[in-house]
């Protein structure tokens, strides 16, 4: 069903605008389609941004508790550290824990953590083989007085008898993380710093490169892992691209895109909402009669394109006093949810100056695919529920944390 997702590394496959454009000024039907020798219309100027935080990464924190025996950091033989996380199958995992019987020793995995969903199914089972020894280069080997050094992140082993790591995949977008200090062990493990990340970032550290500065020194020197865990941390968030906006010229009391509490129509709302492209419900509006178009080039680029974290698509329509405008955008980052005025859109009795209308947008679910965790997109499972105003129990951000709309009259 998703031949076209919207992610924040990837872009539409398709997309394109569409307009409706008369070179003399109409009147419109019931319909909002035009009649001639008319009244002239009133050119509306509208901008849809994209106001996101552009966070680095998806999820992270620090786990510092315990179990199986005093529950007391750090953990020691035949303890156990267990961190419970969401991820989608563009994400990896990376996550570092301090060797305790060194200076600036820590386990982790490779630099650009653990895929997933390799082959697109959940990764499960016994990793410890992607898990190595590595020197943070900050301190040297064996001083007994903390000598301070600054060498580049190198390997120390690549395989251990202290720790067994286990993933585990709960559904749902949740995994497990299991971290066993093995009862023979020679050393204790301190808390452990996480973060679930997009594939092509190294977001702890560099193999060959110098401490990023971030926390890694005082994990790798101390088993600290909340400086490095609280910097993760503030870098992540949920973070979605913004889809082309479709829109429509409309009366008082129509319902041109959806009906609240009612199954799709089949116009092409689905496509919409479950993968940005706004063409096939466009050209359902204009075959009703309706004046409707979609704007997809983001302002100051040459190409059709979502919108990113500070992008701004910038479009006018014509319209008569008292019209109505409604409008529909895919939430990117989402399974089948866009953003839309309600169902009968906004009158359009707006001056000259610029008016924010985003307390008029609302997030809203077509009911066409199950929803996820937001920001995972693991399954593409029919739903065959109704377009409703989002209430799916997950926590979203709200709508003006993602975007924000305004319009003025131009003439």
């Amino acid at each position: 069903m998703k031949a076209l997702r919207l992610t924040m590394v990837a872009a539409l496959a398709v997309l394109f605008f569409i307009s409706c454009e008369k070179e003399e000024m109409m009147e419109m039907d019931d319909k909002g389609a035009m009649l001639p020798d008319a009244v002239p219309a009133k050119m509306y100027t509208i901008t849809v941004e994209n106001v996101s935080v552009p966070y680095d990464y998806f999820e992270a924190g620090a786990e510092f508790g315990v179990s199986g025996g005093d529950e007391t950091p750090p953990a020691h033989p035949g303890e156990t550290i267990t961190v419970h996380f969401h991820a989608g199958p563009n994400h990896k995992l990376s996550f570092a824990s301090m060797y305790g019987a060194s200076n600036d020793w820590f386990y982790a995995p490779g630099d650009d953590g653990i895929e997933l969903f390799p082959g697109g199914s959940p990764l499960e089972g016994d990793i410890t083989g992607m898990v190595y020894l590595w020197d943070a280069g900050t301190e040297v080997d064996g001083s007994a007085t903390d000598e301070e050094e600054s060498n580049p992140i190198g390997m120390v082993s690549t395989t251990e008898e202290n720790i067994q790591v286990l993933l585990d995949y709960e559904g749902e977008s949740m995994f497990t993380l299991t971290i066993n200090v093995l009862p023979g062990s020679a050393t204790p493990l301190s808390p452990t710093a996480w973060v679930v990340h997009s594939m092509d970032q190294h977001p702890i550290f560099m193999e060959g490169e110098l401490d990023y500065g971030m926390g890694l020194e005082t994990l790798a020197e101390t088993g600290n892992a909340a400086p490095l865990g609280e910097y993760l941390e503030m870098h992540s968030g949920y973070v979605s691209p913004v889809a082309p906006v479709l829109w429509a010229i409309h009366q008082k009391d129509e319902m041109p895109i959806f009906t609240n509490n009612t199954s799709d129509r089949g116009e092409g709302l689905e496509l919409l909402a479950e993968t940005g492209n706004p063409g096939d419900l466009a050209a359902s509006l204009l075959d009703m009669g309706y004046q409707a178009g979609a704007f997809a080039v983001p302002d100051g680029q040459g190409s059709a394109g979502p919108l990113f974290p500070g992008d701004k698509y910038t479009f006018t329509i014509d319209a008569q006093p008292n019209q109505y405008l409604s409008i529909a955008s895919m939430l990117g980052n989402s399974n089948d949810i866009f953003f839309a005025f309600g169902d009968t859109g906004v009158k359009l009795n707006f001056g000259n100056a610029e008016q924010d209308i985003t307390d008029e947008v609302m997030l809203w679910d077509a009911g066409t695919e199950v929803n996820e965790y937001p920001g995972t997109k693991s399954m593409d499972e029919d739903e065959g529920g109704v377009v409703r105003l989002l209430n799916d129990g997950f926590t979203f951000p709200d709508v003006d944390e993602i975007i924000k709309v305004t319009i003025r009259k131009s003439k």
